[in-house]
């Protein structure tokens, strides 16, 4: 150790510290001059969630000059894990989950210079679209992969993630608009992989979908108004489908129609699957699943651990 140079030193804390916080933790415990050379990557690599992790990194970040704050990868949940499996909301708790998100916005404000990957898991609906929606409005110039789940607006501002090239989108179970009037591609000119995930009787975003990837045809089956078109850069899609629950499969006119409309979702998916050489794209691939564990998967994917689906694909 005493052999080497601060500089060799800083190069190796800064490769170690990509986990979700614990190496930087360790390091900080060390030595004092381990502590000090490391200080520069101490939130370089961060997992957050919840009201009180949050209200602590955002007064932590507050106390420190602007390059010891460099968040590069960050794992952001407004509610722990614990929380999200309770599945319970009370409108009684709006105060808290307007302080959960005015705290989640005030850290992507602070990372926002620096981050290149970021997951956010957004559990809350009253305040996930708004959240969302903030991220989107924030200039994110070097970000390069981004994984949302909650119920998401689109991303529709010009150049607010110029060098992102991979997006995962999850919690809207109908996404359509996702490719309507060119927004995508004006916000992700450089996308080149997207993956969406839980989406069930999506027929409206499957036919858009459709009209997008295929050459059109005087059979289209697009009746928007609005033209669909897939970001120039694109080349590789995954679309994930939750499986239709048994007991929409009985009988009844309204289960009835949710396993019509299912079925043809998964008609318009597979067709572009199978017509796949028609489009421009590397790779369609339509997977059909039970749903999961959001937090979990999303947080698994963020540190690169194995999962069900390659999330670069």
């Amino acid at each position: 150790m005493d052999t080497l140079p601060l500089e060799l030193h800083t190069q190796i804390f800064q490769f170690a510290c990509t986990d979700d916080g614990s190496t930087a933790r360790a390091l900080s415990l060390v030595s004092r001059y381990v502590r000090a050379a490391a200080a520069p990557f101490h939130y370089q690599s961060l997992a957050i969630s919840g009201l009180d992790q949050m209200n602590e990194l955002v007064a932590r970040l507050e106390a420190i000059p602007p390059h010891l704050r460099r968040i590069r990868r960050l794992f952001l949940s407004d509610w722990t894990h614990a929380d999200t499996q309770k599945r319970s909301m009370s409108l009684t708790d709006m105060e808290r989950y307007d302080a959960e998100k005015a705290l989640a916005s005030r850290i992507l404000d602070f990372a926002a210079p620096t981050l290149e990957s970021l997951a956010v898991v957004a559990s809350c609906p009253y305040t996930a679209p708004p959240l969302v929606g903030h991220l989107f409005s924030v200039p994110l110039p070097r970000l390069r992969e981004l994984s949302i789940h909650g119920f998401y607006p689109f991303p529709r501002l010009p150049g607010t993630m110029p060098k992102l090239e991979q997006l995962h989108l999850s919690g809207n179970r109908n996404p359509h608009g996702l490719f309507q009037l060119g927004a995508l591609e004006a916000a992700c000119p450089n996308l080149t992989h997207l993956r969406v995930s839980d989406v069930a009787n999506a027929t409206s975003f499957a036919r858009e979908l459709h009209a997008a990837a295929l050459p059109p045809t005087d059979a289209s089956c697009d009746t928007s108004p609005f033209p669909t078109v897939l970001p120039s850069r694109l080349q590789n899609i995954v679309v994930e489908v939750r499986k239709l629950q048994q007991s929409v499969r009985q009988k009844g006119s309204v289960k009835r129609g949710t396993q019509a409309a299912h079925e043809k979702m998964l008609a318009l998916l597979r067709e572009v699957q199978l017509r796949r050489g028609d489009t421009r794209l590397e790779s369609f691939l339509v997977i059909e699943n039970e749903g999961c564990d959001a937090y979990d998967a999303s947080r698994r994917d963020w540190l690169g651990l194995p999962g069900d689906v390659d999330s670069t694909l």
